[in-house]
């Protein structure tokens, strides 16, 4: 997942629910030691407001059965849209097994062979945990959005042509 770039930061975060002293800003502090946890009625979610439409490609989170057992989500849906009045389910993942640290989690089925999915709004629905739990601990969230294409290219080169007749209007007079 290195070659995916990290985009969590430009999203605003929130969540549904949250007990007091473990919010949503554990999510991202990038420490396992310290995670949000959910306070009320299932099912939980979590929010990210994007200022502009961001493609996406995957939701990682990280879990820790081992530590959390019942506050440990077996289900995800991943939802997103424009706005909170026009979301559309992308994906409802059920964890096989329980987890223990990260788990990617695709916006669509067969991710790498289509577009990637732009929104300028994710919500990411808890509905369920294991052992039947009530509340939900998450303890590093990041949404990755697909490799640049041809980022190599760009890098070398101002234009892909080499004819001669390509090359006279590679610079504007």
């Amino acid at each position: 997942m290195d070659r995916f770039p990290d985009v969590s930061r430009l999203a605003s975060w929130s969540a549904s629910t949250t007990k007091q002293g473990f919010g949503v800003a554990n999510l991202l502090d990038g420490r396992a030691d310290s995670f949000w946890q959910s306070d009320g009625t299932q099912p939980h979610s979590l929010t990210l407001r994007f200022a502009k439409r961001q493609p996406l490609h995957t939701l990682s989170l990280y879990l820790d059965y081992a530590r959390d057992e019942s506050y440990t989500p077996c289900r995800i849906r991943l939802l997103a849209g424009s706005g909170p009045h026009d979301l559309q389910l992308l994906a409802d993942h059920a964890l096989d097994a329980p987890p223990q640290g990260w788990v990617h989690l695709p916006f669509a089925e067969g991710a790498a062979d289509k577009e990637p999915v732009c929104a300028h709004y994710v919500a990411v629905e808890l509905p369920q945990n294991y052992e039947s739990g009530r509340d939900v601990h998450v303890r590093m969230a990041k949404i990755l959005a697909p490799p640049p294409r041809d980022a190599a290219f760009r890098k070398d080169k101002v234009m892909p042509f080499s004819s001669p007749e390509f090359s006279m209007y590679q610079t504007v007079r």
